[in-house]
Formats: C-alpha cells, structure tokens, sequence
C-alpha cells in the first residue's frame, strides 16, 4: 500500500501584502502529478488545510479542486482538523467532499463515530487510520485547574494549576490515542494522524505559539508501538521524531510561510507499507513554491545586485547597514527591488533591540516579556500573572 503524508497547507495565506495562491496553486497541481505517478492509493492531510477558519473563496476553490482531481485518480483523502481551521465548517464541506472520496474528522471523536478509519488498497490490504484532529487546551483544562490547582497525595506538595493543566492536556491527548489505537490488528496497515505539538519537536518560528510550547505538547510515549506510520501536523518543519515508539514525522508546511523557514526543504512523505513489516518511508520535494531569502547589502552593493535579484523568483528580506537612520530607505529598496517584502537598516540603536526578540516558538509569556524589554522596562511578576490570566480568558473564547 502506498501512502502520502501532506499537511499545513495555510491555503489563503497572506504574507506580507503577498497573496501565496499562485504558489500553492503550482505546489498542488505538482503534488497531484506525483501521486498519480507514485501510483499512491491513500493520502494523509494531517490538518491546517487553510490559514483562517473563514478562508478566501479562492483558497477553497483551489482545495476543493485538488481534492475532485485526486478522487478521481482513484486516491482515498483522509484530512482531520487544525488549528487553523474551523471545525464546523470541515465538517460542513466534508459531507459533500465524501463524493470524491474524501473523509474528513473535523473534531476528537470515538472510534465508533469516525474517529477510526477503514480502508482497503486495490490488491486488498487493509488499513485502519487512527484519527486525532487538533484539541484546543480549553477542551480538557478548566479555569479552575489553573487557578488553584491540587496536592499531590503522595508527596504532599502542591501542584501548580498551570503544571496540572498541562499535565492534564497530554494524559487526555494520549488517552484519545490510546482509545482509537485499540482497533489496530496485526493483519493490517495500522496509521496514526495527528494535528498536536510532540515534545521534542524543532520550530520553524511560524507556527502559532498560543498552541506551542512544551507545556501544552503531547508526548512520544503516547505514540503506539504498533503503528506502522505516524503522520503528524502542526510544526512546519519537515521532521522526523526519533524518540517516538514508531516512525513518525512531520510533513511541514510546503511553502516557506515566513523568514523563520529561511532554508527549510519542503517536502511530502512517501510511505511503503504492508502489514507485519516494517514501512519503508522517503520525502519527494514539493514543487512550484517561491523560496525566502535574507540578505544583507550595502547601499552600494544593492545598486550592483539589483538586476540578478529582481530576476529571482523569490521573496527577500534586505537588511542594509547604515551609519544612521535612514526614512526613506524602505521605498529606495523597493524601487530597486519590487521582490522585497521586508527592508531594515541596520544601524547600532536597532542592532541593541534586536536582541531582546524571543526565540522561535516561545510561549506568550515569553514573547509578552520580551516586549516589555523592547519597551524599555521588565515584566514585573504581577505583571506577568495578569498577563498570563487575561491570555487564558481570551483562549477560551478563541475559535482555533
């Protein structure tokens, strides 16, 4: 049986005053190529197919075509639910999208209402697909949980509410992996997808970090043992987790979505697999997509590459190094350059605050304190605390 892995799509995506349609478009026209080429019969979205819960009708069309071409190739789609995608309205969709094979699990649900998959290949291997779309934190964590939390009987310290939530989030996240996986059988083709953050994951530093972080994360021990394949979304890096129980990797976004993905490979996953054997797996790079590019010029220097670098099919960050402030720097460069999406100077006073950015993926605290630096001043612990509540009050109203 083969099968693809393809996820984070951010159909609709926006960057930078720049529509990346055209890109995706060209990214899945490829992909659909390779999949009837590869002869694959099963095809995996582990989530986030749009960028917003109410994308673009042009984003939709786009998706809905690529999904009729493939159903029509005689390709099974199955896709669960990200966080940037609306629940209600995949599952609004999904039961017309079931006319060209498409299956789509919105939501967590059981294995008996959708949660566990069956599918058959042409020469009569059968798989079962273990569906886990994304779970909001608020689904499982109550607000009183956070506020107080509880103490241990066995130790009798008390545990912070933030460690029990957390703690809470992935002993239910492992809990829902535990319950469907239960319907894997030795004579079958046995997949796990998931949209969720797995401790152990790198950032790409686009990903949205309300949802990051190894506090709210699932961990590789909820990961079966006997799954063959475990098609993971979410991070958009492409990568494999090697701590995990079994094969099990990221399929990453295939567009670089930000400066955070600078030199990044983009890539599907192509999985081999049969049962009682080992599934043999590889990556087949996308294709059609605009690489991001950071570059630093001098004023003189950008006069020279100018030419070369309008004739590049991508899109730049130009950092150019000043002696002082310069306002009109931003149109000068994008004179030169219509391709630069993001122009700065480079000069000491800036360099000084550059340094108080927070790393890539870091939780909302952290980013919320390190903008307090960039302003001047630190987060005082009250400060932080007060963030940290209007930041769960907020949450739970959040549509993803």
């Amino acid at each position: 049986m083969r099968i693809a892995h393809t996820s984070d799509w951010h159909a609709g995506r926006v960057f930078k005053q720049v529509d990346r349609l055209p890109e995706m478009e060209r990214v899945l026209d490829a992909l659909a190529d390779d999949l009837v080429r590869e002869k694959v019969e099963l095809l995996i979205h582990s989530g986030d197919v749009f960028d917003t819960g109410a994308p673009p009708a042009g984003a939709e069309s786009l998706v809905f075509r690529f999904f009729k071409r493939v159903g029509r190739a005689g390709i099974r789609t199955i896709v669960i639910g990200g966080n940037h995608d609306s629940a209600a309205r995949l599952e609004a969709w999904g039961a017309l999208a079931e006319l060209v094979d498409v299956t789509v699990v919105p939501r967590p649900v059981a294995a008996d209402r959708g949660g566990l998959i069956e599918f058959e290949s042409r020469d009569g291997v059968k798989a079962r697909i273990a569906a886990v779309p994304f779970a909001a934190p608020r689904w499982f964590t109550t607000a009183l949980e956070l506020a107080e939390g509880r103490v241990d009987p066995q130790t009798g310290l008390k545990i912070g509410g933030d460690v029990l939530a957390h703690q809470n989030y992935a002993q239910s996240l492992a809990g829902i992996v535990k319950s469907l996986s239960e319907g894997f059988r030795a004579e079958t083709v046995n997949l796990l997808t998931m949209h969720t953050h797995l401790v152990g994951a790198a950032f790409s530093g686009s990903e949205r970090t309300v949802h990051l972080g190894d506090e709210w994360a699932a961990t590789p021990q909820a990961i079966p043992n006997t799954a063959h394949y475990v098609a993971l979304g979410h991070i958009h890096k492409p990568q494999a987790l090697p701590s995990a129980p079994a094969p099990t990797e990221y399929a990453g976004s295939p567009l670089q979505l930000d400066f955070g993905e600078v030199g990044e490979q983009k890539g599907w996953v192509l999985v081999d697999a049969r049962p009682k054997q080992p599934a043999r797996i590889e990556r087949v790079p996308y294709r059609g997509a605009r690489a991001l590019r950071r570059i630093t010029l001098t004023p003189p220097e950008l006069e020279r590459e100018a030419t070369a670098l309008r004739a590049e099919d991508a899109l730049l960050w130009i950092t150019v190094p000043l002696l002082g402030p310069d306002p009109e720097l931003n149109g000068k460069v994008r004179k030169l350059l219509p391709n630069a999406v993001r122009v700065e100077a480079q000069v000491p006073e800036l360099a000084a605050r550059e340094e108080v950015r927070p790393a890539p993926g870091a939780a909302p605290r952290e980013v919320f304190a390190a903008y307090c630096r960039h302003e001047g001043r630190e987060a005082t612990p009250a400060l932080l605390a007060e963030f940290d509540r209007l930041l769960h009050d907020c949450h739970g109203d959040e549509a993803h």
